[in-house]
């Protein structure tokens, strides 16, 4: 009887790793759409000639529609099924290139960019719930280190595509919707084998989705996700300064955002690899210690370039080994609808994050000086490395 099931389990298996994998193809699709997009858009309308204002406006409504379409994305998850609703999400944005193609006056332009957005920004959520719900906790860890990994070098890739097929004509418009009909296809062909909408599964598909639940349920993971909203948001976009008041050239203070995202890069897979072995918890906490006290410590490592590239590349790959650990956990401790409640909350809040970020850390400058920027993000993660350890202390307890 044993040798008569293993050939389930191993077929079992394949399906399971062709899911993953496919959902991975999907990640790496819609990153590199919205890497090929913002530059895309924003030197077709300057070759169009509108005002820069215009062209400004334009990139910001990209980011307005999540927060229309973010509160729903639970409700439409249980009635359609995650696999379809991905498939929609692929599906509306190369009929909004489409449109272009076809009409292509500005309102259009407009128009377009705003759906776009909204359904991109909707694929980054609803493909983590995906993933994160096909995973099992063996190798989850890894695999979601591996999917931002993955994500940022498809990002990289976009706007590189671009430069190969221009801005101008047809052939920009008709190379987006070649990746976008792709993606369609794949979520339509894994929904259809699925057949139940994914994610739903025994009671936990029909609990209640509510806000006041995601945050009684998982505030210290919301909480998480906002200050690594706020924490990246205000190194990427404050560094260059940082590094012009303490007397770097230009290239030299761009490149020390280069070495903070080449650690969000890197150091995220062996922090996923460490999560899997040691403990979920126990890694988010030491990675929180970690992005606190490498980015507090910038101002006393000026003197070593070898140290200040160390704190940036620590700083840079905690930062976002966090936002992705708090991934990890959600995908461990919650099923169903509610995974995909608080999978959004958390996509939500470091939205929030992103936006507030650096305008009150940029305040602080003009108060205090160029130090206040390591000074509040490492306070932050302190507090959140904090924060954890307390929570982790309150689940030993209960376990007694």
């Amino acid at each position: 009887m044993t040798m008569s099931l293993r050939p389930d389990v191993t077929s079992l298996r394949g399906r399971r790793s062709f899911r993953i994998g496919a959902i991975l193809f999907l990640i790496g699709a819609e990153a590199l759409l919205y890497g090929f997009s913002y530059p895309f858009f924003s030197l077709a309308l300057e070759k169009q000639g509108l005002a820069n204002w215009l062209i400004g406006l334009n990139a910001s409504l990209a980011g307005i529609g999540i927060l229309f379409v973010g509160p729903f994305l639970p409700r439409i998850i249980a009635r359609l099924g995650v696999g379809r609703l991905v498939a929609l999400l692929f599906a509306i944005p190369f009929l909004s290139f489409l449109a272009i193609l076809v009409h292509g006056d500005t309102v259009t332009w407009f128009a377009a960019r705003f759906v776009m957005g909204t359904c991109f920004s909707a694929l980054w959520t609803t493909t983590e719930i995906w993933l994160n719900g096909e995973l099992d906790d063996r190798r989850r860890g890894r695999i979601i280190a591996a999917s931002g990994t993955l994500y940022a070098a498809c990002q990289f890739v976009g706007p590189l595509m671009l430069g190969v097929v221009g801005v101008a004509g047809a052939l920009p418009l008709v190379a987006a919707m070649i990746p976008l009909a792709a993606g369609a296809f794949v979520a339509a062909f894994l929904s259809l084998r699925a057949g139940a909408p994914a994610g739903e599964t025994g009671e936990d598909a029909h609990a209640d989705i509510s806000w006041r639940l995601a945050l009684a349920v998982a505030g210290p993971v919301l909480a998480t996700a906002f200050i690594c909203g706020v924490g990246e948001t205000a190194m990427q976009s404050l560094l260059p300064l940082y590094g012009l008041a303490h007397g770097l050239s230009d290239a030299a203070a761009s490149r020390m955002v280069a070495t903070f995202a080449l650690g969000e890069a890197v150091l995220v897979i062996a922090l996923g690899w460490a999560a899997d072995r040691y403990g979920r918890r126990p890694v988010l906490a030491a990675a929180t210690l970690i992005a606190a006290v490498s980015t507090a410590a910038l101002p006393f490592v000026f003197g070593s370039v070898a140290a200040l590239q160390a704190a940036l590349f620590l700083s840079g790959g905690t930062v976002a080994g966090v936002y992705t650990l708090g991934i990890v956990l959600i995908g461990q401790d919650y099923r169903g609808q509610r995974l995909a409640l608080v999978s959004t909350a958390f996509g939500m809040a470091y939205s929030a994050g992103s936006v507030i970020g650096a305008t009150p850390i940029g305040y602080l400058i003009d108060l205090f000086g160029v130090e206040a920027l390591p000074a509040t993000v490492g306070g932050s993660f302190l507090l959140l490395s904090l924060l954890v350890a307390a929570g982790g202390l309150r689940r030993a307890r209960n376990a007694d």
